[in-house]
């Protein structure tokens, strides 16, 4: 009898698809069941391999949600910048796409990223989070001084402060997340930004 010929091995994934594969895991069980249902044994349970292979890509638990942390906020970020980077040229049309983007991630992924804080408040997440602000905040103070004629370390201070409230305003958003309460807080958030600036230019511009 002519000897049976083997079908072709399944297709390995390569290391980092393997790793991403991993996350995605990790991901679903955070949105089943949160991140204290995400351990090395039920990732690999689910993703149907051995815990050996995951803890060749991850450290421990607390390593995979940090690096799941990383990733889904890194792709945040980047959906955030195309949506302000696709808005009309000037100031205002810049801050309400970005403002309008923050409300909507904040009323659509907030409850994926809320019991990740701990993951949030590493050291490494902590470092990320600062270059965004910073990046954004550089942005937005250039773009503030071009408009309003404030010197730029004035327009660096503002924005500063002036963005300190984002984080309040999310809140809220996470609080009671309705499309109507995101066009309320982005009209209010965004008509005292307009009117603190109009006001410290004013003030600032020598009398005629």
């Amino acid at each position: 009898m002519a000897a049976e010929v083997a079908g072709p091995e399944p297709e390995r994934l390569s290391a980092d698809e393997r790793r991403q594969a991993l996350l995605d895991v990790a991901k679903a069980v955070v949105n089943e069941s949160g991140p204290g249902a995400v351990t090395m044994g039920a990732v690999a349970e689910r993703a149907e391999v051995t815990r050996a292979l995951v803890y060749k890509h991850f450290e421990n638990k607390d390593a995979l949600l940090l690096e799941l942390y990383r990733r889904e906020a890194s792709a945040l970020d980047r959906s955030i910048r195309r949506q302000v980077e696709a808005a009309e040229d000037g100031f205002e049309p810049k801050l309400r796409a970005f403002v309008r983007s923050c409300l909507d991630a904040a009323g659509e992924h907030g409850q994926f990223f809320a019991p990740l804080r701990s993951a949030r408040t590493s050291d490494g997440a902590r470092r990320q989070q600062r270059r965004w602000d910073r990046r954004t905040s550089g942005y937005f103070a250039d773009l503030a001084g071009e408009e309003f004629g404030i010197d730029p370390a004035t327009a660096t201070t503002a924005i500063g402060v002036l963005f300190s409230g984002i984080q309040n305003l999310l809140s809220q958003m996470r609080r009671s997340p309705s499309a109507d309460r995101r066009d309320e807080l982005e009209e209010v958030y965004v008509e005292m930004t307009i009117g603190a600036l109009t006001r410290l230019a004013a003030g600032r511009r020598p009398p005629a």
